[in-house]
């Protein structure tokens, strides 16, 4: 009998461990939630992409890619489950305020585009490269630079969440010769909306299997067109407030069943982003994000989002536990980008 009442117990044991695991992901889903409760009401209506607002949604959206790509790889029961296909609307906005962004600053400051912002673009990028191939190296899987760049358009290694550079490294390039041979800022924005088709275009064509590098990249130009129509966009979100919250909302839903469609997966994704983005941006205009946790870490968000992969990748060595190892890829990339970011400051001069 001793046996049986062994195995019983052994049995019971591991059932509470799955529960204590799916409790501790729950309650890890609910952190970048729980980041953005301190709120504050703006009374009368607030410009939703003021840079301090901004800021902070960085930070939100960079945990939300990383719960995104854990939950992909974890058993992802209880709340985690909500982030299995959410990773898009955070790159959705990244694409949006760094659209909204460079437009802003690159229709006052057309001089030397390219050589403050590729850098600090490029030098990142090249050590997490670098800190790929080492740990691949230690763990007796030497690659060569072909493999590694290889491996940004193969979903399960952690150099694929970097394709996310190169389509922005492109951008910044497109706009930069836009800005040095076009003189009016609405032939930029005809620009950025070309670069947009053109790049789906590409995607749908050479790349039609890695659609996720490519489903978001319209709100590119509509970050530009954002700041290039601002006041006009936001005084007529403050007519129509209500109406503008209720149909983003509701396009949004009825947008996400095509995203298992093969044919309208693509276009239902840009539908989806862009909805939400007028709706974020509707609901931040009543009640703006305050805290300086997110503060903090929308100043580190790029370097979160490079860096996030080493642990997603190497982790699963030593960390057996969903859970657990959910907590500590969370952990690393905020220390490292943190480490990476005050290096940047010393060395090639990106503000802190």
């Amino acid at each position: 009998m001793r046996p049986q009442f062994i195995r019983q117990d052994y049995f019971s044991f591991l059932r509470y461990v799955n529960d204590m695991t799916v409790i501790l992901n729950s309650l890890t889903a609910l952190i970048p939630f729980l980041l953005l409760l301190p709120a504050a009401g703006t009374g009368d209506f607030f410009n939703p992409a003021e840079r301090s607002v901004t800021v902070r949604y960085r930070g939100f959206f960079a945990l939300t890619v990383i719960l995104h790509h854990m939950a992909q790889r974890v058993n992802a029961k209880g709340l985690l489950w909500i982030y299995f296909d959410a990773g898009f609307l955070a790159v959705a906005m990244f694409f949006f305020y760094s659209g909204f962004g460079l437009m802003k600053k690159g229709i006052r400051q057309r001089e030397g585009f390219f050589r403050k912002r590729v850098p600090q673009l490029l030098i990142p990028y090249v050590i997490t490269m670098a800190v790929y191939w080492i740990l691949y190296c230690l763990a007796g899987d030497v690659k060569s630079l072909a493999s590694l760049l290889s491996e940004h358009f193969h979903n399960e290694s952690g150099i694929s969440f970097l394709w996310y550079v190169f389509a922005y490294l492109a951008w910044i390039l497109f706009l930069g010769i836009s800005l040095r041979f076009m003189n009016r800022d609405r032939q930029i924005l005809y620009a950025a909306c070309g670069f947009a088709l053109g790049f789906t275009g590409f995607g749908v064509l050479v790349i039609p299997d890695f659609f996720w590098v490519y489903d978001t990249v319209i709100m590119i130009p509509l970050g530009c067109a954002w700041a290039y129509y601002e006041d006009s966009i936001i005084s007529r979100i403050q007519n129509h407030y209500r109406t503008v919250l209720t149909v983003s909302l509701l396009l949004f839903f009825i947008s996400m069943p095509g995203h298992w469609h093969p044919v309208l997966r693509v276009p239902s994704y840009m539908i989806s982003s862009a909805a939400f983005m007028v709706f974020l941006n509707t609901v931040t205009m009543k009640r703006k994000p305050q805290g300086k946790v997110l503060s903090f870490l929308g100043s580190i968000s790029y370097e979160i989002y490079l860096l996030h992969g080493i642990p997603v990748t190497f982790g699963r060595y030593f960390i057996a536990n969903d859970a657990l190892w959910t907590l500590a890829v969370l952990i690393i990339a905020v220390i490292s980008a943190y480490l990476m970011h005050m290096l940047a400051s010393v060395t090639w001069k990106k503000p802190v």
